[in-house]
């Protein structure tokens, strides 16, 4: 597993930093890997990876990852808009990595809304998904 995570997260980088509408919804590239700076004011995007499994079903090595992406953001409808966007680009579609990987199918499967309080008293909304992305060697 630890030699896909360096190709997946250049291509989900690549994927989602290089659309015009993320970038624009989100006032930059403000899209991070596992957490956003400390500091960071939303709205941001996070991904970070579920879970992972090689089916033996085939001579080369399969791979299925569950990669969950979501926008973080006190306006609803902007994270609800952004989530919308970040589908756009991953379900149904083929990731491009650079190395011996290649995403064959890439699929969102469960959608995950989160309201939470900051401890700035501030309500925070959390929308995203799982996305199971599908790699063959």
């Amino acid at each position: 597993m630890s030699s896909i995570i360096p190709e997946l997260n250049t291509a989900l980088y690549t994927t989602l930093s290089g659309s015009t509408a993320l970038t624009t919804a989100l006032g930059g590239t403000s899209i991070y890997f596992q957490q956003a700076p400390e500091s960071k004011e939303v709205p941001f995007v996070i991904w970070s990876y579920q879970s992972s499994f090689q089916e033996n079903i085939e001579l080369s090595p399969l791979h299925q990852v569950i990669v969950y992406i979501r926008c973080y953001d006190t306006n609803p409808a902007r994270a609800g808009t952004v989530d919308n966007i970040i589908d756009g680009l991953i379900d149904g579609k083929t990731l491009s990595l650079s190395g011996s990987w290649v995403n064959y199918w890439s699929a969102r499967e469960e959608d995950i809304v989160l309201v939470e309080e900051a401890p700035s008293q501030v309500t925070i909304h959390s929308i995203g998904a799982y996305y199971r992305i599908n790699l063959d060697k």
